[in-house]
């Protein structure tokens, strides 16, 4: 192809100088008489001449192009294109208005597949002509194809139109590849971005997403969380149709109409719970408008269980039968009813993973056998799997201020047990150091009761500790938080050397008044440790023991005797203690009976954590699920102590009457979640007087409740846990398990929509088991896991659905940041506007004709034509005044002689 050009174009502008200096005397030195034709030639040839002398000097020649440019236009019709194929068109007519000279123009349409929609050369067809698969974008393969198409010595380049989202390799990486051997197979690639998000004003709903446990209990109620995405607000219409698995038909099962707003809204689909199986649902939704309908429907599944798997364990097997006769038919109770002789109860997590719930009622967990791994067992599969602990009753947890396994299984509840509502309060303890204690063991056994009673009390109370025989030594109160083990220690390291001669109890009392009336606090108590065989003295220390009581300070009297005691000292301890308003407690060496009755007795007494009174219940919260059913319910004859932890939440309290009627409110029923799970804890009993006041149809409703709302929201039998994380084109999946075993299996069988079924064996890596799967074909995907360790084989089978490909996301937004990261400063990227087409010069060989000397040759010989011109012109003229003159002469002779 030939083309034309100049050295300098600009100095075209001479001719104009040129032929003014030509045309100008031609008008001044010729007559209008003499204005003959080869004066007018002359003057063309003068102006010929002007011009050849111009294109000469500005350097005319002409170029031939031998090297041919190829320029493939590849461009996205996917689906994702649709709306945008007239701007795609219009970027391909400018693009074949720009070609560089010796080009031609060649159109690759691509989607899933891709086409050669124009050969190059070709009349340019639209790009809506093109027959490809649109329900995906390929990006790779239409770049590789178009590349086999360029011939050798051309000029090769490649103009891609697209959104920058490749469906089928997501991985920029990939791209970038290609683009990298493009560029070294000496291809020019640039790129052309077509924003194709959703543009204002287009009506399109979808059907994102929907979440649900992927299994439910026989009965209970259970429901799916469906995601929709609409570009407008608009009315949508919402179709749930469901079916067993192995059926052929759906049935409709809900159907709505409603208003969503525009973004993202939550439509509540009801699921079927009424007959144990496995159910699959489709949803559909749909709306006036809606641009496509690709991505309307979604499939799901879920496994309906049948009863309910309780473990039960309690240290009254009256609670065992109260709880079974309450379940009645809706679960499967396992009962261990802990006692000296049977103390095995379930602890390993294996062993824990098939139950859903589990009951812990009025039983000191510390004489279950292997307590410590229970509780640890019992944590893991409430937080990993979703269980639920129901703790009901006296679990003894006040009865210590601290003990690690109790502190332990006290974590996992919603309360603290103890006295947590009172003020700080002072304790003294009145402690007989007389010889009489000093017999047959009392000394002993009353170092113990000093030493427990320290133990029960909170930090943040006082202590007062006043020795006693026929003197009296005090120490100090103090914080129990500031001195309890030094006081502990001073306790123990009493001894036989330390007892003195007389028993003054009434000396030791007023000792106690005293300590009360300086330290001024509103709660007190003092416990006398004591024989009780005291000499008489001023006052008695009945009398004492009523003046403490009638100054809000009531005294207890725990009594260390030996049977050769005699009833002296039993029966002043006892007048002590009633007229001291405390109670009367006895210790004796005979049967070393310092055992946990009498010392959560004495705790109660201490902190009063077990409130043993009629008390009113309030309903806090009347919309939650234990108190469905109940406008108001009785009250209880007593309950422990608690203080409801941060997060927990308390629908049930009872009013506890403090001194000086002064009411507050403490928990009665508390729950919380922990981890993926539940615990609630009833801190009063559903078996004993405590509920007396309750019949049978209260509490045969509030166990129901209890039941239902504690329920798991999908059962996890196995001891592992599977993670799954989808994306657009692959699943991974990870199993977990509680307890890792280098030694064991992870097996998978994996279920494609197309039916087919592969097996796989998990990879491990020292704490997990995971494996990556193609999940691209739409429709449910099953997943069969098994787990093998010590040659035992757990199961769980898990299913997901892919609704529908990413290329029909109506939703998906798009932006140069794909197309960057593949270019990777390849080639240009421009939006809205076509790249420049033009070729370097050292890539083009070309032929280059000067035309200066030819144009030179042609002025000379067209001056000598001119010449020529007008040497001729000169003849005519004196050959025309010749005849003239002959004439003239002529004319004068016939005149004369006409004359003559």
């Amino acid at each position: 192809m030939k083309n034309i050009s100049f050295d300098n174009p600009y100095l075209l502008l001479v001719f104009i100088p040129l032929a003014l200096a030509v045309i100008i005397p031609y008008f001044i030195s010729v007559s209008r008489d003499n204005k003959a034709i080869g004066w007018k030639i002359s003057l063309g040839i003068h102006l010929a001449i002007c011009a050849i002398v111009t294109l000469a000097i500005a350097g005319i020649m002409s170029v031939t192009v031998l090297t041919r440019t190829t320029v493939y236009v590849v461009a996205d019709v996917s689906y994702s294109s649709d709306r945008n194929l007239d701007e795609i068109d219009e970027r391909i007519l400018e693009i074949k208005n720009a070609l560089p000279k010796n080009s031609r123009l060649g159109v690759i349409c691509f989607g899933k597949n891709c086409i050669q929609l124009t050969p190059a050369g070709r009349a340019i067809k639209s790009v809506s002509e093109a027959k490809v698969d649109k329900s995906a974008t390929d990006i790779v393969n239409a770049l590789t194809y178009t590349d086999t198409l360029f011939e050798t010595g051309e000029i090769k380049r490649i103009v891609l139109i697209t959104d920058g989202n490749d469906t089928v390799s997501p991985d920029t990486g990939a791209l970038a590849t290609v683009v990298d051997r493009l560029v070294e197979n000496g291809v020019k690639i640039d790129t052309v971005f077509i924003n194709n998000t959703l543009k204002e004003g287009e009506i399109e709903v979808q059907a994102s997403d929907v979440s649900l446990s992927s299994s439910a209990y026989l009965g209970h109620d259970s429901e799916a969380k469906l995601l929709v995405q609409s570009s407008a607000d608009l009315n949508l219409k919402v179709n749930l149709y469901a079916r067993e698995r192995g059926d052929s038909e759906y049935r409709e099962v809900f159907f709505d109409m409603l208003a969503v707003e525009s973004g993202m809204s939550t439509v509540t689909l009801p699921l079927i719970t009424d007959a144990a199986g496995d159910i699959e649902y489709r949803v559909s939704v749909s709306a006036d408008g809606d641009i496509s309908a690709y991505n309307n429907e979604l499939t799901f599944a879920q496994t309906v269980e049948g009863k309910l798997k309780v473990l039960l364990i309690s240290g009254k097997t009256a609670d065992a039968q109260l709880i079974e006769n309450m379940y009645g038919e809706d679960a499967e109770i396992d009962s261990y009813i802990v006692t000296r002789a049977n103390t095995n109860v379930p602890f390993r997590v294996e062993d824990l993973t098939k139950y859903d719930e589990f009951i812990v009622s009025n039983v000191d967990i510390r004489d279950i056998n292997h307590v410590g791994q229970f509780i640890t067992s019992l944590d893991t599969v409430i937080s990993q799997y979703g269980k639920s602990l129901i703790a009901l009753g006296d679990l003894h947890i006040q009865d210590e201020a601290s003990d690690p396994t109790l502190d332990r299984f006290e974590e996992l509840l919603p309360v603290s047990y103890g006295n947590s509502n009172r003020e700080g309060k002072l304790y003294t303890i009145v402690f007989d150091i007389s010889h009489s204690i000093n017999m047959a063991s009392k000394f002993t056994l009353a170092k113990e009761a000093a030493v427990r009673l320290i133990s029960l009390l909170d930090d943040e109370d006082y202590v007062c500790f006043i020795t006693f025989s026929g003197q009296v030594s005090v120490r100090t109160p103090q914080l129990v938080g500031d001195c309890k083990n030094v006081l502990i220690d001073h306790i123990n390291g009493l001894s036989r050397d330390d007892t003195e001669h007389g028993t003054d109890i009434a000396m030791g009392l007023e000792e106690a008044m005293k300590a009360v009336v300086n330290l001024n606090l509103s709660h007190n108590q003092v416990m006398l440790i004591s024989d009780g065989l005291s000499f008489a003295s001023i006052r008695s220390a009945e009398e004492v023991a009523k003046d403490l009581n009638d100054a809000a300070t009531p005294v207890s009297a725990i009594n260390v005797y030996a049977s050769s005691d005699g009833e002296d000292g039993r029966a002043t301890m006892r007048v002590v203690a009633k007229n001291g308003g405390g109670k009367y407690y006895e210790l004796t060496p005979a049967t070393n009976n310092t055992n946990d009755i009498i010392f959560s007795d004495v705790s109660d007494e201490v902190t009063e954590s077990i409130v043993k009174k009629d008390s009113t219940v309030n309903i806090v919260r009347y919309k939650d699920d234990i108190t469905a059913g109940f406008k108001s319910l009785p009250m209880v004859s007593g309950y422990v102590q608690s203080l409801a932890k941060f997060d927990a939440t308390v629908p049930l309290t009872v009013n506890y009457e403090k001194r000086q009627n002064n009411i507050v409110q403490v928990p009665l029923y508390a729950y919380r979640a922990h981890g993926n799970g539940r615990v609630c804890a009833l801190t009063t009993s559903l078996s004993d007087s405590f509920t007396a006041l309750w019949d049978n149809d209260v509490k045969a409703q509030f166990i129901e409740n209890m039941l239902m709302s504690n329920t798991p929201s999908e059962r996890i039998d196995y001891p592992f846990n599977v993670k799954l994380e989808r994306t657009d084109f692959e699943t991974y999946v990870e199993v977990n398990p509680s307890v890792l075993n280098a030694d064991a299996v992870t097996a998978i069988k994996i279920k494609f929509p197309s039916g087919e079924v592969k097996e796989r064996t998990l990879t491990f890596d020292s704490q997990k088991y995971f494996i990556t799967l193609d999940s691209t074909a739409v429709g449910a995907y099953v997943l069969d896991i098994t787990y093998t360790s010590d040659g035992i084989s757990y199961d769980a089978s898990i299913s997901f659905d892919v609704p529908y490909l990413p290329e029909y996301n109506a939703f998906a937004t798009f932006d140069k940041t794909n197309v960057y990261a593949f270019m990777h400063g390849r080639g240009t990227i421009t939006e809205g506007e076509i790249p420049s087409l033009e070729n370097d010069e050292s890539e083009v060989a070309t032929y280059k004709v000067r035309y200066t000397i030819p144009l030179l040759i042609a002025a000379v010989v067209l001056f000598i034509a001119d010449i020529i011109v007008r040497k001729l012109r000169i003849n005519k003229k004196i050959g025309n005044k010749k005849a003239s003159t002959e004439k003239k002469s002529r004319i004068k002779k016939v005149k004369k002689e006409e004359t003559a």
